[in-house]
């Protein structure tokens, strides 16, 4: 008797997958008396609203004996803390905030920090306080619209945001618009832009917040011109909402003209309109710049036995859900907070210190402070963990489709210290399923970037299509991506508490050998 294994496709409009298995014959064999009926069973992939289900990613290694130890680092409980905080967002979101999100300054943030408090004193942290940032005047906008009329047909648009820093508009604009492509000086060649609003596609570069609207030098190019408004396309499939500034950095404001941005399908949209004849936009944006507001970094510690420390930092704010980022990277600090907080003080040679921080999105004020201001600090550490972006399912781009994969994305990463720290963080991420780029980033990013070199450190990340948009939602972020590196990074912490100082430093350059 033999029997097989085959995997089935899709049953009506639900992707399912299942076991079907059969009984056969051998050649030469009676007959049985009653062949069996094939068992069937099937279970669907994708839930009510299209998105894979968290029960059906490809799950991590089981553990070996060995690393047991790692069990209760669970990662449906891990998703519950990242449902908590993104709950925070859309409280925010709920009050009637159009700018909404754990937006840095804001009570909403403030919140985020009191849910890490409140975790860190339920665990038994010390030298829980907050260290206060004052901010810059940080800018609102308080109401926008943008409205496109092309003969008799007028259209609005669902994912009409402005552009981050954006100068506000002087009442309403009521303008031509006209379409440059992704504005390149070809694009612009015989196109007359002076006193229009600009109509542009940009294309992401996948891992950043790069778009070629910056490398192309559009946006400069069209004011340049006499253009008076900018109207950017996201340049990826779907109907992405996106708070980006229309600079290099998040908050660049060096652009004198309003700027707004919409999402694919409403660009063909307004690309349709464009195509049939002379368009007019109206376009409103009225904005605010905040004083007096402050963000806060939270602070708790696990006492050790030295005075050596491990350093584990997450950032609290966020646009939107901000399920990734970083929900997803609190999640990880917390969950590593209550498993070593499960470990007698007598058994953990070095105090670790975990930092909800403060700013991210405005210039990470705890990253230059810890630099500035606490290289005492750094001069013991002997890793530093920054937990940002740390899991989202893996997409494939198909037809004009983002579709959601089974699998968890793999994440860029970063090792600052000596080969026998490289090798015990590669070894974890193999271990526990961490899968990663194959070539390492030259520097740290995001909240770990000003200080990456400045004491032994790690991190992955990955910042995908959704980053910043609203579909950064929980459904994106696989507890089983969570689990894997909240296991991987334990034992990272562990296994570099077996060695001293010294043996996790970066090798300094060998000097010039001289001769003769």
């Amino acid at each position: 008797m033999k029997s097989f294994t085959s995997a089935i496709g899709v049953l009506g409009s639900g992707l399912l997958i299942g076991t079907l298995t059969v009984h056969g014959q051998q050649s030469g064999a009676a007959p049985p008396a009653q062949r069996p009926r094939p068992t069937l069973t099937v279970q669907p992939l994708l839930d009510s609203e299209g998105r894979v289900r968290d029960d059906a990613f490809v799950p991590a290694p089981a553990l070996a004996a060995a690393d047991r130890v790692y069990v209760d680092i669970d990662g449906r409980r891990m998703k519950t803390i990242v449902n908590d905080v993104v709950a925070i967002s859309r409280r925010s979101r709920d009050d009637g905030n159009r700018y909404w999100g754990r937006i840095a300054g804001t009570k909403y943030e403030a919140m985020t920090g009191d849910l890490i408090e409140a975790k860190f004193k339920s665990l038994g942290l010390t030298d829980i306080h907050r260290k206060e940032f004052p901010l810059r005047p940080q800018w609102f906008p308080t109401d926008w619209s943008l409205v496109a009329t092309q003969g008799t047909k007028t259209q609005t648009f669902k994912t009409t945001l402005p552009a981050i820093s954006s100068v506000p508009t002087k009442g309403e604009l009521d303008v031509d618009a006209v379409w440059v492509g992704l504005g390149t000086a070809a694009d612009f060649a015989g196109r007359d832009v002076r006193g229009k609003a600009v109509v542009f596609h940009t294309m992401l570069a996948p891992g950043e917040m790069g778009q070629s609207a910056v490398f192309e030098g559009t946006i400069h190019r069209a004011e340049d011109a006499g253009a008076v408004a900018l109207i950017g396309i996201w340049g990826y499939y779907d109907n992405y909402a996106v708070w980006q500034s229309l600079g290099r950095t998040v908050y660049s404001n060096d652009v004198k003209i309003p700027g707004f941005w919409i999402g694919f399908e409403d660009g063909k949209l307004l690309r349709e309109q464009l195509a049939a004849g002379p368009t007019r936009v109206k376009l409103r944006l009225t904005t605010e710049m905040r004083e007096g507001l402050k963000t806060q970094s939270v602070y708790g510690t696990l006492r050790g036995t030295t005075d050596e420390n491990v350093i584990v930092l997450a950032h609290m704010d966020s646009w939107f859900d901000g399920a990734l980022d970083n929900a997803s990277g609190i999640s990880v600090m917390l969950t590593l907070a209550d498993h070593f907080s499960k470990i007698p003080q007598s058994s953990r040679r070095r105090n670790i210190i975990f930092v909800g921080t403060a700013g991210h999105h405005v210039g990470s004020p705890n990253s230059t402070y810890l630099r500035d201001e606490r290289a005492d600090l750094l001069a013991k550490t002997a890793l530093m963990i920054n937990c940002e972006h740390v899991a989202a399912a893996q997409t494939l781009n198909w037809s004009t489709k983002l579709r959601e994969s089974t699998s968890v994305a793999p994440r860029r990463w970063w090792v600052n210290g000596s080969p026998r720290l490289m090798d015990i963080v590669l070894n974890a991420y193999h271990t526990f399923g961490v899968n990663i780029v194959g070539d390492m980033d030259p520097s740290a990013s995001g909240e770990m970037g000003a200080i990456d070199t400045a004491a032994p450190s790690i991190q992955i990340i990955h910042s995908p299509e959704i980053k910043h948009t609203d579909h950064d939602i929980p459904e994106i972020v696989p507890a089983v991506g969570l689990e894997s590196v909240g296991r991987a990074y334990a034992k990272i912490v562990d296994e570099v508490n077996k060695l001293d100082l010294k043996s996790v430093q970066p090798v300094p350059p060998a000097g010039p050998t001289g001769g003769r």
